[in-house]
């Protein structure tokens, strides 16, 4: 639920950017400035101030916090260490860089799982970012009222983002609430290819309910990504991975969506929607394995379990373990 208020925030920002922008569009001049100045400093003015307060309120561990009481501390601690994980082999207080999980993250295939599903993740991301203004201003609204049109999807992806976070934390499932994200944001792109042509308000519409899918499914990604990996330096590395992974994506937008495909931008949607039905088989088939391999270390004997928990820092591969689905 933590990681979808902050995905939420992140769409949250999309939609306030937009709003603030139409505001500032009228400032035009006051004090000197130039609209888009005004935003810049409405942006940023209060992110100085609330580095301030976090530097000086917050420190690394609970324990450390002085305006907390002992059994805050405690509540805390205890909640990063259900975090962790159980029996990943590495004491929880031990924050040591390990090259050796360093070396794990690229020899455990479930980790590219994680990457590929990334990809797609990254890839409508960047569609949204590239295509929504576009979109919006082949609308022909005014100027000023088209940052004002940004706003709406990603206000209502904050909602969906939120609301589908806390199914999945209620249910401490992750793998189906992932699959239906992506599953709407496919849907989204086939609409996309199916009724392009019934007008800019249909398009907006469908540009929204991607936007909604794909930004409920990051969040659900990396928490998941972070509550399977075990290890303090494994989970780090294992989280930069994929989301740098991901950013693959980034490269492929400007090569499928060009100016030569407008205004259906058909090959564009093609691909992205060919992406996202591969996120969704590989986010299937990798709960699919990751139930297996629970059920396998529960029927492991004795002697397999000793042998399997003697690996040096055995991290999430320790038999104790039991994968989050």
């Amino acid at each position: 639920m933590r990681m979808a208020i902050l995905g939420g925030a992140a769409s949250a920002s999309g939609a306030i950017t937009g709003i603030l922008t139409y505001g500032t569009s009228h400032m035009k001049d006051i004090g000197g400035l130039k609209g888009w100045q005004w935003t810049f400093l409405l942006e940023g003015s209060p992110i100085i101030p609330l580095g301030l307060i976090i530097y000086i309120l917050l420190d690394n561990v609970p324990n450390a916090v002085q305006w907390l009481n002992n059994m805050e501390k405690q509540l805390l601690t205890n909640l990063l260490r259900n975090d962790a994980g159980v029996a990943d082999g590495e004491p929880t207080s031990n924050t040591r860089l390990v090259w050796l999980q360093v070396r794990y993250v690229f020899i455990d295939w479930r980790i590219y799982l994680y990457g590929m599903i990334a990809v797609g993740n990254f890839t409508a991301i960047f569609y949204l970012t590239t295509i929504l203004p576009t979109l919006v201003e082949s609308m022909g609204y005014p100027k000023t009222v088209e940052h004002l049109m940004t706003a709406p999807p990603y206000a209502l992806a904050c909602i969906c983002c939120l609301l589908v976070g806390y199914s999945s934390s209620r249910r401490s499932e992750h793998g189906y609430h992932l699959a239906f994200s992506l599953f709407v944001a496919l849907l989204g792109f086939i609409l996309m290819l199916t009724l392009f042509d019934q007008g800019k308000v249909t398009i907006y519409v469908i540009t929204t309910v991607i936007c909604c899918g794909i930004f409920s499914a990051f969040p659900l990604l990396l928490s998941w990504l972070a509550n399977n990996v075990g290890g303090h330096t494994k989970r780090a590395m294992a989280i930069s991975f994929v989301t740098g992974f991901g950013r693959i994506g980034g490269i492929v937008i400007p090569l499928i969506y060009r100016e030569v495909d407008k205004p259906t931008y058909r090959r564009g949607h093609l691909t992205c929607g060919g992406i996202m039905a591969a996120s969704l088989i590989v986010t299937i088939t990798l709960r699919i394995c990751l139930m297996r391999e629970n059920d396998r270390r529960t029927n492991l004997s004795p002697e397999e379990k000793k042998r399997e928990a003697a690996i040096k820092e055995p991290c999430d591969w320790h038999p104790d373990v039991r994968y989050v689905l």
